[in-house]
């Protein structure tokens, strides 16, 4: 039975929570005790002192709060003791590190938890559905690792290496962990692993992903820290956005286990992607859509017995969850079926012929893909074995074999060296290529034929000793053509008999010069003719040996150009699209701004215009000039001077003036 380990006791969120606390009273330059940190959770967060007090004990106990006792220095609590709390610096404590998080991966709390024995994740029991009765409590994640994994683990981060580009795509604020503030504050003390998408990113491209589940675990991680340091109540945050993160990550995963070439072709999109044969192939099906006429597609899924997820050929290829009675059979009558023979059908009816011209090419397979692999090294050890003989053969050529002169008398029988010469097939007479003699011969025969090949030789020899009187004939071999007619002219061997002697790779050619009767020696030029043959061949095998290597290269060359720009055009494509994207991004940022801008000036100047007739109003203004007035005369004329005042007196005002006189 797996027992469970007591991690850390007290809450993320409230530890945060005081953390902020003894932060604010600390600026206000006061001491950070039980009573003004209670004030403060009370008022900003209704956090009774009971829980506080249990909270702040747990977080004592975790060493993520330190308790230290000091003595007042000013007011009423001079040299009276008091308990303070403070945050610990980075690096100030060491915590403890038992080689697992302090949290559940699951749930993201503390309390008691199962520690898996091969990773560092931990989690409570109602957290996890695993078989605790063994000695050791292995997770989830570990468990899927330990499977046989069905995807090569080079095609599996190929594939993950889409799925990582349209993550960071849409989530850019989780490309790098631990940069902001409010990150450097808590991680430290919260977060046991770190991750993010560059990381994850970095690993797809080193190739260190071996299943699904690890690359699944990671993202859940990125939550897992989230939740640790930003809170999960906060809405349109940074845990929030690690959500939207996991829900897509699901979904392409999902779409992978349905089909993984479908996924690669939809993201690597080559010519034709959407008609290459997948493996196994899809189901070919004419589906209609309500709206639109019978259209043919693809069965990516059954949802369930009543509805198909399909895929449509032609155009931007939708998918589309169709019911059963909507489907029919590729090899349905078109006529039948009342189709409208748009361009866009034409172009769909094409692009299914295409999908099944391809369909028809791929062959079947007859092993796995561990066969595979040992055939592509079968192949190259082969070519590797090949190319070693090629190279001994041509070494061969080269060489020139000779027998060294020996003495032989009528008592002593002559057994002639055997030496290494080149096959007949090596060769090329006149211009002319001989044939390779058949090489399956039964070991019977073979036998027979050199057992005879033999004695025929040891007759040959017996009767040119007796018939010499000189006691010492000159005995050579040469390994030239002109030695293989003498033979054939002096000695009948059979065909049988040169071809043995050319499998086994020794021929023996026995010329007798210097008899009594002989009075000058014999010269042949066959050397001359054999090296210059010799060197023509190489010449012609060098030759066409560097027009193919150049073909080669060539080929190779254009197709390294054709992919590269290819590359470059999708590079190009994306990089204008992030760029479009992040310039709307902005502009709309900039429009907001503006608009915020304007409104705020806006209030401005409606608020000093209405400041400034507000102080118009309670001002006195001359009734002749209509500057500000000085001096009243009555209930509604003032004037500003003396001069407007006699001069608007004697014009009218003597004659409705109401001040009393």
């Amino acid at each position: 039975m797996v027992q469970t380990v007591k991690r850390r006791q007290a809450s993320v969120q409230r530890v945060q929570q005081m953390i902020n606390g003894i932060a604010y009273i600390r600026s206000q330059k006061q001491l950070t005790n039980l009573e003004r940190l209670s004030r403060y959770m009370e008022r900003e967060h209704n956090v009774t002192k009971s829980e506080l007090e249990r909270q702040l004990h747990y977080a004592v106990l975790d060493n993520l709060i330190l308790s230290y006792t000091g003595v007042g220095f000013k007011g009423a609590k001079v040299g009276i003791e008091y308990e303070g709390f403070r945050v610990p610096e980075p690096g100030e404590l060491e915590l403890d590190d038992d080689g697992h998080d302090w949290y559940c991966f699951e749930c993201h709390g503390p309390g008691e938890m199962y520690a898996c024995a091969d990773c560092w994740r931990v989690f409570h029991a109602d957290c996890q559905d695993e078989d605790t009765s063994d000695i050791n409590y292995i997770c989830a994640v570990c468990k899927s690792s330990r499977k046989k994994k069905k995807t090569k683990r080079k095609l599996l981060n190929t594939l993950l290496s889409y799925t990582i580009v349209r993550l960071k795509e849409k989530t850019r604020e989780l490309h790098r962990i631990g940069h902001r503030d409010e990150e450097k504050k808590n991680m430290h003390l919260f977060v046991y692993k770190s991750i993010d998408l560059n990381k994850m990113e970095a690993k797809v491209i080193a190739h260190k992903y071996k299943c699904i589940e690890e690359f699944l675990a990671d993202t859940h991680l990125i939550l897992h820290n989230m939740v640790l340091i930003y809170g999960d109540e906060v809405p349109g945050g940074m845990t929030e956005l690690a959500k939207i993160m996991i829900r897509d990550c699901k979904y392409d995963i999902d779409e992978m286990a349905q089909c993984q070439n479908c996924y690669y072709m939809s993201n690597a999109k080559p010519k034709h992607w959407f008609a290459q044969p997948c493996d196994p192939p899809h189901e070919l099906v004419y589906a209609k859509l309500k709206g639109y006429s019978y259209w043919p597609a693809k069965v990516i899924n059954y949802v369930d017995s009543e509805r198909y997820d399909v895929r449509f050929f032609g155009g931007l290829h939708q998918r589309a969850v169709i019911p059963k009675d909507q489907i029919k059979p590729i090899d349905a009558d078109l006529k039948k079926l009342s189709i409208k023979r748009t361009s866009g059908f034409a172009k769909a009816l094409q692009e299914l012929k295409v999908h099944q011209d391809l369909l028809s090419e791929v062959e079947p397979k007859q092993g796995g893909d561990d066969e595979d692999e040992e055939e592509e090294e079968e192949e190259e050890e082969v070519q590797k074995v090949s190319s070693t003989s090629i190279t001994t053969s041509k070494e061969a050529k080269r060489k020139r074999v000779s027998m060294p002169d020996n003495t032989v008398t009528s008592s002593e029988e002559y057994h002639p060296q055997r030496q290494r010469v080149p096959s007949i097939d090596e060769y090329t007479f006149n211009g002319e290529e001989v044939k390779e003699p058949p090489k399956k011969r039964s070991r019977l025969s073979t036998n027979n034929t050199a057992s005879q090949t033999s004695k025929k030789r040891s007759t040959l020899t017996s009767e040119i000793s007796t018939q010499t009187d000189d006691p010492v004939p000159i005995v050579t071999t040469e390994t030239t053509p002109s030695s293989l007619q003498t033979i054939a002219t002096e000695t009948p061997v059979t065909e049988e008999t040169i071809a043995d002697q050319e499998k086994a790779s020794d021929q023996v050619d026995i010329s007798v010069q210097g008899s009594e009767d002989e009075t000058g020696t014999r010269t042949c030029n066959c050397s001359a003719k054999y090296t210059k043959m010799m060197s023509e061949q190489k010449e012609r095998l060098d030759r066409a040996h560097r027009e193919e290597r150049q073909k080669a290269l060539d080929e190779l060359s254009e197709q390294l150009r054709k992919d590269f720009e290819e590359d470059k055009q999708q590079a190009v494509t994306r990089a204008m699209g992030k760029l479009q994207a992040e310039m709307d991004k902005v502009r709309r940022q900039t429009e907001d701004k503006c608009k915020e801008q304007y409104k705020d000036e806006m209030k401005k100047l409606a608020q000093k215009h209405k400041e400034t007739i507000s102080a118009t109003k309670k001002k006195q203004w001359c009734y002749n000039c209509e500057e500000e007035a000085m001096y009243h005369c009555c209930w509604n004329t003032s004037y500003c001077s003396v001069n407007c005042q006699q001069e608007h007196w004697h014009r009218e005002h003597k004659r409705v003036c109401r001040r009393r006189r």
